[in-house]
């Protein structure tokens, strides 16, 4: 949960600024909504589809592969290819709900009851002490002579890590 919102939150931090330039500060901020509608969609997809006996774990990472996809779509772009960027936020933007929701229904899922009041504010207090950090994170990536690109390809490698703890993490 921790590096999964830890890519999220440092990408949406600098996501608005990096699109300004090439689509003009009101369009950079209208896909950002959009990539907020997005996540509402994601979200309520996975609550819908997802059946009750599901692998949680397999689902969020499922949600954590589309926006690493949506994140190397948007390097795929290069920058100025319009239709590719917005496809690539849109994707990203459809797994922002999920990272939120489906760590406490994994904790549901694979806890005890009564152990579940005590892990599902460990898991959100680790997160967030993860998380604050990524915004300075990915400005550093940004100084880079890579710029932008470093931010979407750090985004898809670290939804790559949170895929991999996931796998570790299920019950055989």
């Amino acid at each position: 949960m921790a590096l999964g919102l830890f890519a999220q939150i440092g990408l949406i931090a600098h996501l608005v600024s990096v699109l300004a330039p090439v689509l003009g500060a009101q369009a950079a901020g209208l896909l950002m909504g959009l990539a907020t509608a997005s996540a509402i969609v994601g979200r309520t997809l996975v609550g819908y589809l997802m059946p009750e006996v599901a692998d949680r774990r397999l689902v969020a990472c499922l949600s954590y592969g589309v926006q690493a996809v949506g994140s190397l779509v948007v390097l795929m772009s290069g920058g100025a290819d319009v239709p590719l960027l917005v496809v690539g936020v849109l994707l990203f933007g459809a797994g922002i709900g999920n990272a939120t929701s489906l760590p406490p229904l994994i904790a549901q899922a694979e806890f005890a009851a009564t152990d579940v009041a005590r892990v599902v504010p460990l898991i959100v207090a680790i997160g967030q002490a993860t998380y604050a950090f990524a915004p300075a994170a990915f400005g550093v990536l940004r100084s880079l002579p890579a710029g932008s690109g470093a931010l979407f390809l750090a985004a898809a490698l670290v939804q790559a890590a949170a895929i991999l703890c996931m796998l570790a993490g299920r019950r055989r």
